[in-house]
């Protein structure tokens, strides 16, 4: 019980961070955003966390005719010593139902009308939707020069594309074991096409339970550490230049405490602030023992939602100061980022 809780955390975690990954991207756009799009990226550029085979996620939200199905071919691939696949069960059964039903019609076989119509739905669950194939598909792995610094994490990357000629490039780092996982961030650039510059967010994703997030963790204080070492200690959140336009201070690195999934066929809604790390020493709580944690009503005033975090970010209003491309080789460079012994850490680079 204890394996599958940490599991489903570890999941949950990361398919936000991808799924608001998604929404940056996308900016907004809801149909290419949802926790279906998340789930299938993370079988891509995670499969031992979030493959079709092992994800708990993924293994609930599927029905259970799409279920009867997997087993069967599974079981149909030992007896008969070749592959059988759960997509071709099915269709073999969808063919055989339609030709029944033609002999007589509808009426008077709902029975095997109402099986037949569950077939299609598992026939849809087992076959690559449409974004999978045409609009969210991963291409192999290749670069698109920009003249940037190419990260050597050691796990390889892949671009997909994405509507109007854009694409990104993702890098997934993680702890060997998916259930040692105790948080998730998330590294995204935002490129400013016109004036050739970049800027950064950092997203540390934490479960908290009931809208309390304790501050004793030493693994949260751990990551919170790192987090200022990359960005705030190295100046990413100090800008001098004149602006014409008005935006947000230059935080950073934020803080998003992440409603906990209490069981894998939960219907998935995540709520969640984002909170700027500088800030949360000024609206920590101490509980009468003297405990530290963080609560939704004390930080809601200097937080942001999800919404507004990613139509910020996306109109270059909040993020880090913005760098040429030199100087975003040069922080890579100096910041040795590449770091994930208790946390996955998803870097995310737009590119045209």
């Amino acid at each position: 019980m204890e394996y599958e809780l940490n599991r489903l955390n570890s999941e949950w975690v990361s398919v936000n961070a991808l799924r608001e990954l998604l929404k940056i991207a996308t900016h907004g756009d809801i149909g290419k955003s949802t926790y279906d799009e998340a789930l299938d990226l993370g079988g891509e550029i995670y499969p031992e966390l979030l493959g079709e085979e092992v994800s708990l996620i993924r293994r609930e939200r599927q029905s259970g005719i799409t279920k009867e199905y997997k087993q069967k071919a599974k079981l149909l691939t030992i007896r008969e010593g070749s592959e059988s696949t759960a997509i071709e069960l099915v269709k073999q059964d969808i063919t055989d139902f339609e030709s029944l039903i033609e002999l007589e019609g509808k009426k008077g076989n709902e029975q095997l009308v109402k099986r037949l119509n569950s077939l299609y739905i598992a026939k849809e669950e087992l076959e690559p939707s449409k974004h999978s194939e045409n609009q969210l598909i991963f291409r192999d792995a290749y670069n698109v020069d920009r003249k940037l610094l190419e990260l050597s994490m050691g796990k390889g990357s892949k671009t997909f594309q994405l509507p109007g000629d854009k694409n990104i490039k993702i890098r997934v780092l993680h702890p060997d074991k998916p259930e040692h996982i105790t948080g998730a961030d998330l590294i995204y650039e935002y490129h400013d096409r016109e004036n050739d510059r970049v800027s950064l967010v950092f997203i540390q994703y934490k479960i908290w339970e009931k809208r309390k997030l304790y501050l004793s963790d030493e693994r949260l204080k751990k990551q919170l550490d790192r987090l200022k070492s990359f960005t705030c200690s190295r100046g990413l959140c100090e800008c001098n230049d004149s602006k014409e336009f008005y935006r947000f201070p230059f935080c950073t690195s934020f803080l998003r405490p992440t409603d906990a999934l209490q069981n894998a066929d939960q219907k998935l809604i995540s709520t969640g602030e984002h909170l700027p790390i500088c800030q949360i020493d000024k609206v920590k709580t101490t509980g009468p023992k003297g405990g530290e944690f963080l609560e939704y009503k004390n930080i809601r005033n200097v937080s942001l939602s999800s919404i507004h975090f990613e139509e910020l970010f996306n109109t270059g209003k909040i993020g880090s100061k913005s760098m040429t491309f030199d100087e975003l080789s040069e922080f890579y460079k100096s910041s040795k980022i590449i770091d994930s012994n208790e946390t996955v850490i998803i870097y995310a680079r737009e590119s045209y």
